[in-house]
C-alpha cells in the first residue's frame, strides 16, 4: 500500500512488526524482502513519489564547511527510490582485503568477515532482478570471447556489473502498491525516537509542516534513510525532548567519509581496436559489465596504500547525441519514453549514421562502442582513510520541520597524494608495458603537489558516521548493525563503515540490509 503520511491513520494503526526509515536503496530493498517474507512492515520515506524542488531544497539547505563536498546537494535525493532515481546501478563487491586489519589505512577495522556478508551478495543481485548475472570476471571475458587482460602484481582487471533497471521505485512497483504486508507512507519525516527509557526503541515521531507530529509503533526499527539523515537523526532528542540512550556515544556522526575521485592524465591508445575490446562496456542477458583496473593487493599491502581503482573516461563531441540515443532506445524497450531525449531531434538525427556500426558492434560482440574525439582521460577513485574530526553536526538553524540543519566538515587525508601519485604511475608502466596506451601523467600529481587534492572531488559516496565497531567506546553499532545502548534498533547502510575500499557502497549496503533482515527473522 502507498500512500501519503497525512492519510494515515496513527493512532488506530497496529504495532507493525518492523518500521524501515528511509525508501531508498537500502530501505526500500529490505522493506520488500521482508515483506515478501510474511513480515508486516511500515516504510516511512521523507520525499514524496517524484522528486520535487520543494523537497529537495531540505537536503539543499545543508552546507559543508571542510573539503568542497558536491554530493551533499546533488547526490541525494528526498523521494520514494532515494538516489537511485538518479542512479547508474553500478554493483561492486567489496574486496577481501577490506576486511583485513590494515593499520596503515585506519586503526578502525571490519570486526566482521566477507563471509559474513558474501551470502547476501547473491541475494542482492536476485532480488534487484539479475539472477543471470555472471559473478566470474573470468566467465565474462570468456562469453565475450577477448582474452582477459594481464593481471600483475601492481594492477588487476576487473568488471563491475549494473542493474537493468536501476530506479529501484519502479523496479519494485508491484510490492509498493500491492503487497498487502508493506505500508509505504511518503512525506513522512521522522523527527525523533521513542523509547522505553530501558533501550527498547518503541516508536518513530513523523512530522508535518503544520507543525503536527504522530507516532508510528513497531517491534523493530532500521534506519535506513541515508548516511547524513542517519547521523542527524542519532544527534536529536527523543521523542520526550530527552537524550536518547545512545546521546553519550562519541563516534556519531563521526569518521564521515567519501569516496576520493581525480582526473590523472591523458590516455593515448596504440591500437584502438584492441584498446576498446578491452574497455568498452559489456552486454550479457540485459546485465551490463563495464570493465576497470584495481590496484592489486600485493602492491597495495607492501607499500602501504590505499585501495584505489581506475578507468577512463571516453570524450567525444557526439557524447549528449549518443546518451540520448541510448536513454530513447532504453526506455522503448521498457516501454517509457524520456522527453528530454527528444528535445534536440536534429542533434539526434545528426549522429544516425553511427547507429549502424554501433548496433552491428553491439548485436554481434555485445559491446558497446565508445566515440573518443575528444580524448580519453584516466579517473582514478580512491577510498579514504577515515578521520575521526571529520563529521555530520548539526547546525543552530531548524529547517521546515523544525529539524536542526546539517554542516558536513569533510577531510581528506594526505595519504591519498602518495596513493595517487603511485597508482597512477602504476596504470602508466601497466598500460604501456602492455603495448595498450601511451599514459601523460599531470605534473601536479606526478610531483605529489598537495595543491592537487583542490581538484580532486567526490564520488556521491557517503559513508561512516554510525560506524561498526565491537564496542561502543570504539562504533555506534554492533555486529550486527544494531546501535549500542538499545534491544531492537538497527543502522542499515553505508553509516556504518569503518573502513570502506574503493567500491561504490550500494551493492554493499544493500546486502548488509539483507542481513540485517535475516537477523531479526532469525530472533522472533
Amino acid at each position: 500500500m502507498l500512500q501519503n503520511a497525512s492519510d494515515f491513520d496513527f493512532e488506530s494503526a497496529s504495532p507493525f512488526e518492523i518500521c524501515i526509515v528511509g525508501a531508498g536503496a537500502v530501505g526500500l530493498t529490505l522493506a520488500v524482502s521482508l515483506a515478501r517474507q510474511g513480515k508486516r512492515v511500515a516504510l516511512l520515506e521523507a520525499g514524496p513519489a517524484k522528486p520535487q524542488a520543494s523537497s529537495q531544497m531540505l537536503f539543499e539547505a545543508a552546507t559543508y564547511s571542510g573539503h568542497e563536498l558536491r554530493g551533499l546537494h546533488v547526490g541525494r535525493f528526498r523521494t520514494l527510490g532515494g538516489s537511485t532515481t538518479f542512479w547508474g546501478g553500478q554493483l561492486v563487491p567489496f574486496a577481501p582485503i577490506v576486511f583485513q586489519p590494515r593499520p596503515w589505512v585506519s586503526n578502525a577495522f571490519w570486526p566482521i568477515s566477507l563471509n559474513d556478508v558474501s551470502p547476501f551478495y547473491k541475494d542482492t543481485f536476485n532480488i534487484l532482478g539479475m539472477p543471470q548475472v555472471i559473478e566470474s570476471d573470468d566467465d565474462v571475458w570468456a562469453a565475450l570471447k577477448v582474452p582477459a587482460p594481464v593481471t600483475t602484481d601492481a594492477i588487476k582487471p576487473f568488471f563491475t556489473r549494473w542493474t537493468p533497471e536501476s530506479n529501484l521505485a519502479i523496479h519494485f512497483n508491484a510490492d509498493i502498491t500491492a503487497n498487502p504486508n508493506l505500508t509505504v507512507l511518503l512525506e513522512a519525516q521522522v523527527g525523533a525516537l521513542a523509547n522505553d527509557g530501558e533501550g527498547k526503541i518503541t516508536g518513530a515521531q513523523v512530522r508535518f509542516r503544520d507543525g503536527a507530529r504522530k507516532l508510528l509503533k513497531a517491534r523493530h526499527f532500521i534506519l535506513a534513510n541515508g548516511t547524513i539523515e542517519i547521523s542527524r537523526l542519532l544527534q536529536l532528542p527523543d521523542h520526550d525532548g530527552q537524550p536518547a540512550p545512545w546521546a553519550g556515544n562519541q563516534w556519531i556522526g563521526h569518521a564521515f567519509m567519501d569516496h576520493v575521485d581525480c582526473y590523472a592524465g591523458q590516455v593515448r591508445p596504440y591500437n584502438r581496436r584492441r584498446f576498446s575490446d578491452l574497455f568498452d562496456n559489456a552486454f550479457i542477458n540485459r546485465v551490463k559489465y563495464v570493465p576497470k583496473l584495481r590496484l592489486n593487493e600485493p602492491v597495495q599491502i607492501r607499500e602501504q596504500l590505499l585501495e584505489i581503482s581506475a578507468h577512463f573516461v571516453f570524450n567525444s563531441s557526439l557524447a549528449e547525441h549518443i546518451t540520448n540515443l541510448k536513454t530513447l532506445i532504453k526506455g522503448l524497450l521498457k516501454g517509457r519514453v524520456d522527453k528530454s531525449t527528444t528535445s534536440n531531434p536534429l542533434g539526434l538525427l545528426s549522429s544516425l549514421h553511427f547507429i549502424v556500426p554501433m548496433a552491428m558492434r553491439y548485436i554481434r560482440y555485445r559491446r558497446m562502442t565508445n566515440f573518443t574525439d575528444g580524448g580519453i582521460l584516466l579517473r582514478l577513485t580512491s577510498e579514504q582513510s577515515p578521520i575521526r574530526d571529520s563529521r555530520i553536526r548539526l547546525t543552530d538553524e531548524p529547517d521546515a520541520f523544525g529539524i536542526p540543519k546539517v554542516d558536513v566538515d569533510w577531510r581528506i587525508d594526505a595519504a591519498n597524494i602518495d596513493t595517487f601519485a603511485r597508482f597512477a604511475q602504476l596504470m602508466k608502466e601497466y598500460l604501456e608495458e602492455q603495448e595498450l596506451a601511451s599514459v601523460d601523467i599531470y605534473s601536479d600529481l606526478r610531483n605529489r603537489d598537495v595543491n592537487m587534492l583542490a581538484r580532486a572531488d567526490d564520488s556521491n559516496h557517503h559513508m561512516g558516521g554510525a560506524r561498526m565497531a565491537t564496542s561502543a567506546d570504539q562504533g555506534v553499532v554492533d555486529t550486527n548493525c544494531k546501535v549500542f545502548g538499545t534491544s531492537n534498533l538497527y543502522v542499515a547502510g553505508a553509516a556504518v563503515y569503518p573502513v570502506s575500499g574503493f567500491a561504490n557502497p550500494t551493492f554493499h549496503a544493500i546486502a548488509m540490509g539483507l542481513r540485517i533482515g535475516a537477523y531479526i527473522l532469525a530472533q522472533e
